[in-house]
């Protein structure tokens, strides 16, 4: 009979392990969503207190941009570019796992900007290196 049970239990455990992985995966993938869309309002709220000072925001060297000062995980590249207007028209996030970017000028947007709800899951590219040509991202 125990041999029955602990059959029974790992065949249990080979039917839920994939399960479990695939929701601890998607869990990692929403954080870092979730991070992308806090460095979206921490560059909107920097670019409205300097009344538009800087027009990019990046950590990356090469870029003439501000760094913003973010509080929380910091191992990760980004960069935040604005137009005239002061709406976010690139963003690229890449934190060596995961890669968020969205440009008005490359994808298909529905508006003249990147609205923060473009930034889901579903736009982020797992093992996928998206920052700019020549600062670690592919030419």
């Amino acid at each position: 009979e125990l041999l029955a049970v602990i059959a029974i239990l790992a065949i249990l455990i080979i039917i839920a392990l994939p399960n479990i992985l695939k929701m601890f995966n998607n869990a990692k993938k929403n954080s870092f969503v979730s991070e992308s869309r806090s460095l979206y309002k921490t560059a909107q709220q920097n670019f409205i207190s300097t009344n538009g000072g800087a027009y990019c925001y990046s950590n990356m060297i090469g870029f003439e941009c501000d760094e913003l000062d973010m509080t929380g995980r910091k191992n990760f590249d980004y960069y935040v570019q604005f137009n005239e207007s002061g709406e976010i028209e690139t963003i690229h996030m890449y934190d060596g796992n995961y890669c968020i970017f969205a440009d008005v000028y490359y994808d298909d947007l529905d508006s003249d900007y990147v609205e923060i709800d473009y930034l889901t899951s579903e736009i982020t590219e797992e093992g996928y290196d998206c920052r700019p040509c020549g600062l670690g991202g592919l030419c």
